[in-house]
């Protein structure tokens, strides 16, 4: 007797039309995104819109490599992610994609570079392509928690390959101002509110050595970039912890000294939360970069 078991399943998820021709900055970044959401959407998950915050970063991440035919997370000025972010203004959380050359030639950009869907395509795809345990830049445009893209293209004005940077951001509260720069020592008031479903769960101080230009050659022997992990970290009343956080309800403030060991550098300020389906773990929900001197 042939049993025959039928199960319910999702419709395929269809693949964003191609566009005709080439396209400009704006209609290739739109593509972009319709490629993450649509990759997205095949694994269950809500989309991303468009944070031009990050996408300010992610453009000035993307000509540097395509101008000096790279591909890092490190910047050649010596910059990381979360600091290219915070220079644009960002407050959140952010994760970055990045795609390029690996020759270390110098390449002047085309100012109003067109774009063809194709190779867009063949980026994205080769993110999507990747396989445990070497797939960061697939769980990345996967990251269940993210809420925003900004998406960075680059040309050079003789070459139809472009350079992508994507900026995957986490907006999960709003935070009082930071300073951009600072002695060491300095005090400075981290506060602000998370919103539903999120609860606060501690804030975070790291440290990473002061910022100094990279060679093309030492940026194409890197691979990836570890978010720095905090020194020391802060929680409310009732946790061991150094110094409370104070909590209100959704509001949480604290005032702390920027110094490891009074010594200068890019100090990272980050704020955690706690998810519903964390099981109780911190998520980190912001990051922010302040030059200590």
């Amino acid at each position: 007797m042939l049993l025959l078991v039928l199960s319910a399943c999702s419709p395929p998820v269809a693949a964003p039309e191609r566009p005709t021709g080439p396209l400009d900055l704006e209609q290739a970044r739109q593509y972009v995104l319709e490629l993450v959401n649509a990759d997205r959407r095949r694994e269950g998950l809500p989309p991303v819109e468009r944070d031009p915050v990050a996408e300010s970063a992610a453009q000035q991440h993307a000509e540097d490599m395509a101008h000096l035919g790279f591909t890092a997370h490190w910047g050649s000025d010596g910059s990381v992610p979360e600091e290219r972010y915070t220079r644009a203004g960002g407050q959140h959380f952010v994760q970055e994609n990045a795609a390029c050359f690996f020759d270390g030639l110098v390449r002047p950009l085309d100012p109003e570079p067109q774009l063809a869907a194709s190779l867009l395509e063949l980026i994205q795809g080769s993110f999507m392509a990747e396989v445990p345990p070497n797939d960061g830049h697939r769980r990345n445009i996967l990251g269940a928690t993210h809420t925003g893209l900004g998406i960075g293209l680059a040309q050079p004005a003789e070459s139809a390959q472009p350079c992508m940077a994507q900026e995957f951001t986490d907006v999960r509260g709003q935070y009082e101002p930071l300073p951009r720069t600072a002695r060491v020592g300095q005090v400075v008031r981290v506060a602000g509110e998370l919103a539903e479903p999120v609860r606060f769960g501690g804030v975070g101080l790291s440290r990473i050595e002061p910022r100094k230009k990279l060679t093309t050659k030492h940026l194409n022997s890197t691979s990836s970039y570890p978010i720095p992990a905090p020194y020391q970290s802060y929680f409310p009343e009732g946790f061991q912890t150094p110094k409370p956080v104070q909590l209100v309800g959704r509001k949480f403030s604290i005032e702390l000294p920027l110094s490891d060991r009074k010594r200068p550098g890019r100090y990272g300020v980050s704020i955690w939360g706690i998810y519903p389906d964390s099981g109780e773990r911190l998520v980190m929900v912001s990051l922010r970069i302040i030059d200590v001197r």
